[in-house]
């Protein structure tokens, strides 16, 4: 035999053997990290897909919950773990775009440490008043923003988060003055909006309060929701607006890529379920389903978008 046959025999072993390893897989049980604690959207989407992926699988999926540092331990986690994909992640727009901005020692890189697999998962961010404010349409809004510049109010969870990045972006193209006014979390910055003291939510934790009829919806920040077919986006009063928060799967970036391609067809298909679908629309969320590239695409796209408001926001990370 000589050197190049002996070459050539390796090269067909190691290929064949990467195709054998990639057709068993998974043979034993896979970890999907949580970076948030039990209860919150990441953690609820996380479970509903893994559900049925365990299902299509034959081996289970096991949540791993690492909270902490809004997203980014879990996801600095996923990002050392074996590139076998027996370690995946559910990712964000806060821990996977707004963590780039937000932490100059961030430990983990989400372009260059993960191999992207589909996304799952988004919501339009709901816009949502108390029921005395005076106004009942987000044109009212707009038209009310104009004439009194510097006046209306609106909360959010917190600086930098998905709904303060969303009403920035709005102020810019619509050209209006807007008081925003950050809370710690959701939970505080509903019960001020419910009880009068500032205008208007911007919130996706103002859904099941919506619902309740506790308050009244104005927009959404993307598309129309299912869950909310009367209540219009924002882009139909301001040509080309859109923010959306959304989810997706990604596993160590070498993870083999038939691998990534069997997860991936199986989450297309998940997405696809009338019960999935429903099941995230009762939770004011809509289904979402990606090729590894598009998700990789959309990573790129809103890291450049994200960037852009906070430059001409100069928002000061807390």
């Amino acid at each position: 035999m000589n050197r190049l046959t002996g070459w050539l025999l390796v090269f067909f072993v190691c290929v064949w053997s990467a195709c054998a390893a990639a057709q068993g897989y998974p043979s034993r049980p896979v970890k999907l990290i949580v970076p948030y604690p039990p209860g919150g959207n990441n953690d609820i989407i996380a479970r509903i897909f893994a559900q049925k992926l365990s299902e299509r699988f034959g081996q289970p999926i096991v949540i791993d919950n690492r909270g902490g540092a809004a997203g980014r331990i879990g996801a600095a986690a996923a990002a050392k773990a074996p590139p076998d994909g027996y370690t995946l992640v559910i990712g964000d727009l806060g821990n996977f775009v707004i963590a780039t901005f937000a932490d100059p020692n961030l430990q983990y890189h989400p372009a260059k440490d993960f191999a992207p697999i589909g996304a799952i998962a988004s919501v339009s961010i709901v816009v949502t008043a108390n029921l005395d404010f005076p106004v009942n349409t987000f044109d009212e809004f707009l038209a009310q923003a104009r004439a009194r510049p510097g006046k209306l109010t609106y909360a959010t969870a917190g600086v930098g988060g998905p709904g303060h990045l969303a009403f920035e972006l709005l102020r810019s193209m619509a050209k209006i003055d807007l008081v925003h006014v950050p809370y710690k979390g959701g939970g505080p910055a509903i019960i001020d909006v419910a009880g009068g003291r500032v205008d208007v939510l911007v919130d996706g934790a103002a859904f099941s309060q919506l619902k309740a009829g506790k308050l009244k919806a104005l927009a959404v920040t993307g598309p129309r929701l299912p869950a909310l077919p009367d209540v219009p986006s924002i882009g139909e009063s301001v040509r080309g607006f859109s923010f959306t928060n959304w989810w997706g799967i990604l596993a160590p970036a070498g993870t083999p890529p038939d691998v990534v391609a069997r997860v991936n067809k199986e989450l297309v298909q998940i997405a696809a379920l009338p019960e999935i679908r429903e099941r995230l629309s009762s939770l004011g969320l809509m289904a979402q389903s990606s090729t590894p590239q598009e998700f990789a695409d959309l990573l790129r796209s809103e890291h450049e978008k994200v960037g852009r408001i906070v430059k001409e926001a100069d928002i000061k990370f807390e």
